[in-house]
């Protein structure tokens, strides 16, 4: 069985307020290394990675943290958390802090809910 996450899906990722994406190589420290992936977009500290043939989207919540949507790709339960697992891995490489991640909904802070 496979999994097709749609955009609706935020990944939070917790304790990233040392994250600072500025440019298109500093998306590319998202990607872990031996993994496959390449920047595709950046604006604003904020863009968009393809890593081992899927597309993740790196964004600013209005808090001020990052975080991560599984934008592009169809792929088993089982890859897709090791990817989330070796990106956050990556990322605390990179930026020095344990990066742990939190699901959300997209109807979470809908204040019509």
């Amino acid at each position: 069985m496979a999994l097709c996450v749609g955009e609706s899906m935020k990944l939070i990722l917790n304790n990233s307020e040392g994250i600072e994406f500025s440019c298109k190589e500093d998306l590319a420290k998202a990607i872990p290394v031996g993994i496959h992936g390449k920047p595709l977009n950046y604006g604003q500290g904020e863009g968009q990675v393809e890593i081992d043939d899927t597309v993740w989207g790196f964004y600013v919540n209005s808090e001020g943290s990052y975080y991560m949507a599984f934008e592009e790709g169809v792929v088993e339960w089982t890859k897709i958390v090791n990817l989330v697992h070796a990106i956050t891995g990556a990322l605390t490489q990179q930026f020095g802090k344990k990066i742990t991640v939190s699901a959300e909904g997209p109807f979470t802070n809908d204040p019509n809910a």
